[in-house]
């Protein structure tokens, strides 16, 4: 399903029906954005490359001859600087979609990822570099973004995959539902493993300029059939409140803890509900669900709130049934090695306690905040490592 961006910014009953088809498809495809969120992209692009801007047009070109970028462009492209105007521009277009999607709280990564598929590129089973920067070129393989990152972040992470030009080959591949089960793989996944069939077919999206796909970071997800034709694109990722990331968090909206739990109010699917509990267990509140499913996304939210009051060994559990033995690949042993444990940014939370408190709000005194950076200020032995 497809939705305009003016559509949704301009009718709550329309960002109602995207945040519905988000929440259990796990993905949603926006148009209209050729005049405000396309454009932004170009000119970083073509600085990252080393080309003028007049250049970028004939780049952008699907058929333009095939060629492998150097090295060193690629190394480029794989992690390009958010500047500050580029996140609050993208936070001004997109402000009510974010709001529905992420919550009131939210980070911007600090860089975003730039891909040209094409040319004689050989499929590639990770990124960040390992394979001389070829994912930039080469095939994704099968991932979810939020189990293969090396820290934690969120579940409830989205990403922005933006088209940069119109290409009939290179497509994104999702697997619609998938995000609905839990943390699946570590590692990447051939395309052709027939693991895959219990996930039904993927949705294959082509890329298309003036277009942009939000997705779920727990959705299986792939680079479609390569070919000729060249496929230019860049995907920048936002989170919900997160003291694992040492970036300041922005604040949307004038009054976001209350709208925070008039969302919540009304709210019921686990996919839109976790960034809203997640950034409330940040806020010092004790949103702990015993009856929470197995692998459903909100056992994070469970994790959180125990870890955050340093009870890192009732937290375990949550992020052990978090894991899916069933149908996923890996057991939970993978996932606690690399993300229990890890430490707090104080000064993310203190950061958000301070936008928040500026705003006019009845909300604004926190003192559930309060009383958690306390506890994280605490030294014991046994608690979870803390940076100031």
């Amino acid at each position: 399903m497809r939705f305009n961006l003016l559509d949704l910014t301009g009718s709550a009953s329309r960002l109602e029906a995207a945040a519905k088809h988000f929440d259990e498809e796990g993905f949603l495809v926006l148009d209209g954005l050729e005049d405000t969120v396309t454009p932004l992209f170009t000119p970083m692009l073509a600085r990252a490359i080393g080309i003028a801007d007049t250049e970028m047009k004939e780049f952008l070109d699907p058929f333009s001859a095939p060629v492998v970028l150097p090295e060193a462009v690629r190394q480029n492209l794989s992690r390009i600087d958010t500047t500050p105007e580029l996140a609050e521009s993208l936070l001004a277009t997109l402000g009510p979609v974010l709001m529905r999607l992420v919550g009131p709280a939210l980070h911007v990564s600090s860089n975003f990822h730039a891909q040209v598929k094409g040319g004689d590129a050989v499929a590639v089973a990770q990124g960040g570099g390992v394979q001389g920067y070829k994912e930039v070129q080469g095939q994704y393989l099968i991932h979810q973004d939020f189990t293969g990152a090396r820290i934690p972040t969120s579940p409830a992470q989205i990403t922005l995959w933006v088209a940069q030009n119109t290409s009939p080959d290179w497509n994104l591949d999702l697997y619609p539902g998938s995000h609905r089960h839990g943390m699946l793989c570590n590692q990447w996944v051939p395309l052709e493993d027939p693991w895959l069939q219990q996930f039904g077919t993927p949705v294959s999206i082509p890329a298309k300029y003036g277009s942009a796909v939000i997705f779920n970071s727990l959705v299986l997800h792939s680079s479609g059939k390569g070919g000729p034709c060249r496929r230019v694109s860049c995907d920048i990722r936002f989170f919900p409140l997160c003291g694992f990331l040492p970036s300041k968090p922005y604040i949307l909206g004038k009054r976001p803890i209350g709208a925070l739990r008039e969302q919540l109010a009304n709210t019921t699917g686990p996919t839109l509900r976790a960034p809203l509990l997640e950034t409330l267990a940040y806020l010092g509140e004790d949103v702990l669900d015993p009856d929470v499913p197995e692998h459903s996304i909100l056992n994070w939210a469970n994790y959180l709130t125990l870890y955050l009051r340093r009870d890192a060994d009732g937290a375990r559990p949550w992020l052990e049934r978090f894991v899916n033995t069933e149908r996923g690949l890996d057991t939970p042993d993978i996932y606690t090695a690399k993300f229990h444990n890890q430490p707090i940014h104080l000064e993310t939370l203190e950061h958000a306690k301070r936008a928040i408190s500026a705003l006019e709000s009845d909300e604004a005194n926190l003192p559930e905040m309060d009383r958690l950076l306390g506890r994280l200020r605490e030294t014991s032995r046994g608690a979870p490592t803390v940076t100031a």
